[in-house]
Formats: C-alpha cells, sequence, structure tokens
C-alpha cells in the first residue's frame, strides 16, 4: 500500500496537470482550475477516510473540514443570501467543524473499516456525485458555467480517488520479489461485496445523485474539443 506521502504527491501533481490543461484550452478560468486541482488532490486522499491511522485521518479531516468551511462561507456571503454579521462569521465556521470532527468522523471511525467500502469505484463515484451536487447548489449564480465547474468538480473528485486505488493496487505487486501480495485486489474495486447493506445504500444514493444531475452536454462539448489548447 502506497503511503501518505505518495498518495498526496501523486495525487497533486496529476490533478495538477489536469487543471492546468484546462486552463490552457480555456476551458476554465484560473479561480476554478486552482478549485479543480484543490479538489482532485482532496480526492486523492478520499479513500483513506477509512485509515486505521489517527495521523493520516486527522490530515484528512482537517482538509475535509476546511474546504466544507470554505464552500459554506461562500454560500453564506453570497450575494444570494442576507447580510452577514461579524459574530456569525465566527460561530458558523466553527460549528461546521465541531460538526466534522465530533460528530462525522467518530461515525466514519465506527462504521468503516480500512480497505472496506471506501477503497471501491462505488464510493468514489458516489463521492463524485455528492461533490457535483453540493458544488451546483452553492455556485448557482450563472446556470451553464455553474453546471460545468460542478460537473469537472465531482469528476476531479473521482479522477483523484481513482489514482490513490490504483496506487495500492500497483504496491501490492512486489516487483524485486516478483510476487503478488496478499492486498493485491483489495483497492481498486467496483464494490466492497461482503458489505451488502453500505454497497445498496451507497448504489440507491448514487443513482439518485445521478438522477438530479445538471446538463451535461455543454461539459461533454466542452470537454471533446480541445482546438484551442496552447501545449508552448
Amino acid at each position: 500500500m502506497a503511503n501518505f506521502n505518495t498518495h498526496f504527491n501523486i495525487a497533486t501533481a496529476a490533478t495538477g496537470i489536469a487543471s492546468a490543461a484546462l486552463l490552457s484550452a480555456g476551458h476554465a478560468d484560473i479561480n476554478t482550475a486552482l478549485w479543480l486541482w484543490c479538489l482532485g488532490t482532496i480526492g486523492g486522499l478520499l479513500p483513506d477516510i477509512d485509515s486505521d491511522n489517527s495521523t493520516s485521518l486527522n490530515i484528512i479531516f482537517n482538509i475535509f473540514s476546511a474546504v466544507i468551511i470554505l464552500m459554506v462561507l461562500r454560500y453564506i456571503t453570497g450575494e444570494h443570501f442576507r447580510e452577514i454579521r461579524f459574530i456569525e462569521l465566527l460561530v458558523i465556521p466553527l460549528g461546521v467543524y465541531g460538526i466534522m470532527k465530533w460528530l462525522i468522523r467518530p461515525l466514519f471511525e465506527k462504521v468503516t473499516v480500512h480497505r472496506g467500502s471506501c477503497h471501491s469505484l462505488l464510493f468514489l463515484t458516489l463521492c463524485g456525485l455528492l461533490t457535483t451536487q453540493l458544488t451546483w447548489i452553492f455556485n448557482s449564480e450563472y446556470a451553464t458555467q455553474s453546471a460545468i465547474v460542478a460537473l469537472l468538480s465531482g469528476g476531479f473528485v473521482f479522477f483523484g480517488g481513482l489514482i490513490h486505488l490504483t496506487l495500492d493496487e500497483i504496491y501490492s505487486v512486489d516487483l524485486s520479489n516478483i510476487r503478488i501480495k496478499r492486498s493485491f485486489g483489495t483497492a481498486l474495486k467496483i464494490a466492497d461485496f461482503k458489505n451488502k447493506s453500505a454497497t445498496f445504500l451507497m448504489l440507491v444514493a448514487s443513482i439518485a445523485l445521478g438522477y438530479m444531475l445538471p446538463e451535461t452536454d455543454t461539459t461533454i462539448n466542452l470537454l471533446t474539443n480541445w482546438s484551442t489548447f496552447k501545449f508552448y
């Protein structure tokens, strides 16, 4: 299994290149590219949310908490929202952090097993769809552009997570002794069929979120047109 630094560095590099390509092709502005890069890097850490290592879990949940706080602050300070007071700008982030630290994290630690349901393509699909929906909700000022950003956001989370699972499978092969470790096949899997209830719930949630996706045609057309891409 690849360690935390490997997952972080490779996910950061790969999603950074991908977001830079979108920026160079004019498919995203600088703010969107940086946002996608951030999400892709987080996606590269996402499957280890079920980690038994407290240090990795602390880092991952602190990053998640920071991103969620920024999204909430962006939403409540948007033009469509009422004027917000100073005290609320202090209390709301603390409240979000408290929920993540003392409610969401203990729940994850209790119901997850390392390399279980979170190490699956179904989990990454669910996370990508959920990211798309949240980004769509929190950024709906301009319908078409918001749909593109939302879909790209979900795609980058999935891409980063896929890098993570692929790395874990690569590290399951011992090239020096030309052997396959016992962990091979436990990372990059469609779903954790040993945990049928979790798999069923994730599948139902993914179908529901997929049904609620914003319009996709514009994003697909954008990503299939690279005529404006500048390599140098």
